[in-house]
């Protein structure tokens, strides 16, 4: 908490958080970022920079990219803290490290302080004659089109894309996916137009609206592995 004092000694009491966000985005004001990047920054949490270069990337290669928004107040932090990396996620002893206000965590053994990053939910691409197809983006790190991509958005991101898309991740039997809960919030980047979803209703709105699929989540949110979509519409909806 900041106390600060006016000309008749009243002081006004604000909170370290809240200071941190406008400093942020004062600054992005007076570097010349756009002023609708800006706005999508305070709304998505996504730092107004960063708002900038997903809209940059995906008008150059006509994409979609979907990511989960940061927590809130992580706007602040892009940039002072690095991203939070795979290998923040866990403890020594497998128990989950999660970052607490404002987005900020702290790996109980490493000490490295992190910020809540940029999880990337899935990418897609133009094809002709309209409509868009998947983008492989498991990896971002084994050659192909999605780690082109995702090199040109590092390259100028003040918090980079940590690992591949949650929506192609399999994981093995009997080990848990990350899933989508109710009040998860999105950002979609429509080549070059930020999309805000401020829930999984309006994420999912979204990929059926653009033709995006599969959408490979129930309709509580849990994944549904490749081998049981069959039983599945390709918008997440039990067959009958």
């Amino acid at each position: 908490m900041v106390k600060v004092l006016f000309n008749d000694d009243s002081p006004l009491r604000v909170p370290i958080a809240e200071l941190g966000v406008y400093n942020r985005l004062r600054d992005a004001a007076h570097s010349r970022v756009p002023p609708a990047d800006i706005a999508f920054a305070q709304k998505s949490d996504i730092d107004p920079a960063d708002v900038t270069c997903f809209r940059m990337a995906t008008a150059k290669y006509g994409l979609i990219v979907i990511v989960r928004c940061p927590k809130r107040g992580a706007v602040a932090w892009h940039g002072t803290f690095d991203p939070k990396r795979c290998e923040d996620g866990h403890d020594m002893f497998g128990n989950p490290v999660k970052s607490g206000v404002s987005g900020i965590g702290v790996h109980p053994e490493r000490g490295n302080v992190f910020i809540s990053d940029y999880d990337m939910m899935s990418m897609w691409r133009r094809i002709t004659g309209g409509g868009f197809e998947k983008v492989n983006a498991k990896d971002i790190d084994k050659g192909g089109d999605a780690q082109h991509y995702v090199g040109w958005m590092n390259g100028k991101l003040r918090s980079p894309i940590q690992h591949g898309a949650q929506d192609d991740f399999v994981p093995p039997q009997g080990k848990p996916h990350p899933n989508v809960a109710a009040d998860c919030r999105c950002a979609a980047f429509v080549e070059g137009e930020p999309v805000y979803l401020p829930d999984r209703k309006a994420t999912h709105a979204f990929y059926v609206k653009n033709g995006l699929k599969p959408w490979p989540y129930d309709q509580d949110g849990r994944f549904i592995r490749p081998e049981d979509r069959s039983r599945y519409s390709p918008w997440g909806i039990p067959l009958r």
